[in-house]
C-alpha cells in the first residue's frame, strides 16, 4: 500500500524548501538573502489605530502572536521612528506597549516584526502593523492593517492555532473585513525587487494573497463596503455582511459540511474548507471552497484596487493595470458552473471535523 504524503514531515527535513533567493526575477538576480517565502497569513483591516484603545487592542494581539512565534522573532523593523533605529534586533527591542505609549496620536504606526538571519530577510514568523496618524484619520484615510504568519510546517503541526489567532485579533480589533491563507511574504527592504517573484507564483496558485495591506488599505474602493479577496479565512462585519445578503442567507447557500462560520465582533469570520489551499487538482486550479464562496461574495468585492505591485523596471512581471484586476477576479466562473463546483466540494474535499475546525460556530 501506498504511504500517505506527510506534509509536515516533508518540511520538518527540508526546512528551506519553501524559501525563494532575493531578487529573483529582477535584472541581475538573485541575491545573497530569503527575498519570499510562502506561510500561512492573516490580514485584518481596522479603524482608529490613532487611539489608546485600538492601540491597546494591538499590543493584545501582539501578545497573542508572541505565545506562538517569540522564540523564532530576531528583528524590529520601523519606518521613521520617532527616536532610536530603524532596525532593532528583536531581542533588544523595547516592548509593543511601551514603544506605543510614547507616540503621539499624530505620529503613523509602523512596525515589522520579522524571524529572518539577516535583518533583509523575508520570515514565516510575520507580524506588521500599518497605523493611520489622527490628523489623516480626520480627513478620511481612516483604514489601517494588521498582518500576521505563521510556518507552514507550525500549522502542520497545531492546525487550529492560527485559526484562533485570527478570530481573536478580528474581535478585538472590531475589524471591517480581512482575510486569510496563503501568502508569500517579501523581504521587508526590498519589497519591490521581489514583487515580480510574488506575481509569477500567483498566476500559478489562486488560493495566494498578493499585494502588501498596508498600501492598499485606504484605496477609494474599500470605503464602499467591500472586499479585496476570499480566503481560507473570510472576515465580514456587519455592513458587508448585510450587503452580501446576510448571515442566513449565506449559511443556507454554502454547506455546514465545508463552511463554518464564527462570530468576530460585529462581524463573522467565514471558514473555506478544511484546510487553506494554494489551488486546486487536477480538474482545475482554482479551490472549490475559495470559488463557491467568491460567487456568493462577488457584489462586495472590489472590481479594481488600481495597482498591486510598483511599476516594472526592466520588464519582469507586476500585478498592475489589468493583470492586478485579473487577479482580483481569478476565481470567478460562470452561473451555469456552479453546481458541478458544488459537487466537486461535496464529492472530492475533506469534511470539516474538530481537527480542523473550532468548536463555537454559529
Amino acid at each position: 500500500m501506498e504511504t500517505p504524503f506527510d506534509l509536515a514531515e516533508e518540511l520538518s527535513k527540508q526546512s528551506g524548501l519553501l524559501e525563494i533567493p532575493g531578487n529573483l526575477l529582477m535584472k541581475g538576480g538573485p541575491e545573497d538573502y530569503i527575498g519570499a517565502v510562502i506561510c500561512l497569513r492573516g490580514t485584518l483591516y481596522f479603524k482608529n489605530a490613532h487611539t489608546p484603545e485600538v492601540r491597546e487592542a494591538l499590543c493584545q494581539c501582539f501578545d497573542a502572536f508572541k505565545r506562538l512565534a517569540e522564540p523564532n522573532l530576531t528583528w524590529l523593523w520601523r519606518e521613521e521612528p520617532p527616536e532610536g533605529s530603524p532596525l532593532t534586533p528583536y531581542a533588544e527591542a523595547r516592548s509593543l506597549r511601551e514603544m506605543l505609549s510614547h507616540m503621539n496620536e499624530n505620529y503613523p504606526l509602523s512596525f515589522y516584526y520579522t524571524s529572518g538571519e539577516q535583518p533583509n530577510d523575508a520570515s514565516d514568523w510575520y507580524f506588521d502593523v500599518f497605523g493611520q496618524a489622527a490628523w489623516e484619520a480626520k480627513i478620511g484615510y481612516d483604514t489601517s492593517a494588521v498582518e500576521f504568519s505563521v510556518p507552514l510546517l507550525y500549522h502542520e503541526q497545531h492546525s487550529l492555532d492560527f485559526m484562533r489567532l485570527f478570530q481573536y485579533c478580528a474581535r478585538l480589533l472590531d475589524a471591517e473585513h480581512g482575510h486569510a491563507g496563503h501568502a508569500f511574504n517579501l523581504s521587508v527592504t526590498n519589497l519591490g525587487e521581489n514583487e515580480p517573484t510574488e506575481a509569477f507564483m500567483a498566476e500559478r496558485m489562486p488560493g495566494l494573497d498578493a499585494g502588501t495591506a498596508g498600501l492598499l488599505a485606504n484605496r477609494p474602493e474599500f470605503k464602499q463596503n467591500k472586499i479585496k479577496t476570499v480566503s481560507w479565512l473570510t472576515l465580514l462585519n456587519q455592513a458587508r455582511l448585510e450587503a452580501a445578503g446576510g448571515l442566513k442567507s449565506l449559511q443556507d447557500q454554502l454547506p455546514d459540511s465545508h463552511f463554518a462560520f464564527y462570530a468576530a465582533g460585529s462581524g463573522v469570520v467565514i471558514q473555506s474548507g478544511a484546510y487553506p489551499y494554494i489551488a486546486g487538482d487536477a480538474e482545475g486550479a482554482k479551490p472549490a471552497p475559495y470559488v463557491l464562496l467568491n460567487h456568493l461574495l462577488k457584489s462586495i468585492r472590489c472590481e479594481t484596487v488600481g495597482d498591486l505591485h510598483g511599476g516594472s523596471r526592466h520588464g519582469e512581471l507586476r500585478l498592475t493595470g489589468w493583470a492586478a484586476d485579473q487577479w482580483l477576479k481569478r476565481l470567478d466562473v460562470d452561473e451555469q458552473e456552479i453546481p458541478a463546483w458544488r459537487t466537486r466540494l461535496l464529492e472530492q474535499e475533506p469534511r470539516l471535523d474538530s481537527s480542523n475546525s473550532l468548536p463555537e460556530r454559529l
